[in-house]
């Protein structure tokens, strides 16, 4: 089978398992498990969740020939996860690499209709929503505010794409502060750390994913922990710092010794 092909075959069997278990077994099931135990709530979305990252990421390796290698572990506390986008695989990636509480991620509004199982999934999750204006609004701020404040507390970890953007090639967007400002006052005695991907770059949209998933190989570093600066006056140059460190580790996942060594990995494991 050609690498289109194949690309194509994961896409169409992805989109018949949303369409006809994922979504319905949402509305069946998770919905009105959630609603009638309320207090297990947090428990049941966080298996629901991770089941669905592990399933989406072993659907696209063993029928899209997509491999993913990750250096580092993230510990299972509440904590704030900063990862830089590439794709749209970049979620179910970053939800496989929280240990702790189940992640909350600001995600495009758009996405929160329309699609099947997913749009739902955002939802049930509790998701704050953006809706990447020129100036966030005053619900898009709320929100964010509310997923910190039970990062604060120890409930949730929040996994954040600062790039707000999927780039071109892969590289290094300017991180948007506002966000990142709201989030450093709100839960500022939680850990930070940085979850650096590469080589899901041409996956940018659906349509890129159904033509170019095969072969993929993705690289993830996980960097770690770094403690916001008290002082508010410190913030801007953290996440400068923070987003050089990215751009850093990004640098080091694109250099012809990292190939290199993993090829010797991969065939010494062979």
């Amino acid at each position: 089978m050609s690498g289109v092909a194949r690309s194509w075959f994961f896409f169409l069997t992805y989109f018949i398992y949303l369409t006809l278990f994922m979504g319905p077994a949402q509305w069946l099931v998770v919905g009105p498990l959630v609603s009638i135990l309320p207090s297990r709530r947090r428990a049941i979305v966080r298996t629901w969740l991770r089941s669905q990252a592990r399933i989406t990421l072993a659907m696209a390796r063993i029928l899209g020939g997509l491999r993913v290698v990750v250096e580092g572990e993230l510990p299972p506390v509440s904590a704030i996860v900063l990862m830089n986008h590439q794709s749209v695989l970049d979620i179910p990636v970053g939800i496989s690499l929280v240990t702790g509480p189940y992640p909350l991620i600001p995600a495009r509004a758009k996405y929160g209709r329309g699609i099947p199982g997913i749009s739902g999934l955002l939802k049930l999750a509790r998701f704050p929503e953006l809706l990447q204006g020129g100036r966030a609004s005053r619900t898009e701020l709320d929100g964010l505010v509310e997923a910190a404040r039970q990062v604060a507390r120890g409930e949730q970890t929040l996994l954040m794409f600062p790039e707000g953007h999927r780039s071109r090639d892969g590289r290094i967007l300017p991180f948007k502060i506002s966000g990142l400002r709201l989030v450093f006052q709100t839960a500022p005695e939680r850990p930070v750390y940085l979850a650096i991907v590469d080589g899901l770059w041409q996956l940018r949209t659906f349509a890129e994913t159904a033509r170019s998933l095969a072969g993929t190989t993705a690289r993830v570093r996980i960097v770690g922990p770094y403690t916001i600066p008290p002082d508010s006056g410190e913030w801007e140059a953290f996440a400068e710092t923070l987003q050089r460190h990215m751009t850093q580790v990004l640098d080091q996942l694109r250099s012809p010794e990292t190939a290199s060594e993993e090829a010797a990995r991969s065939h010494a494991a062979g």
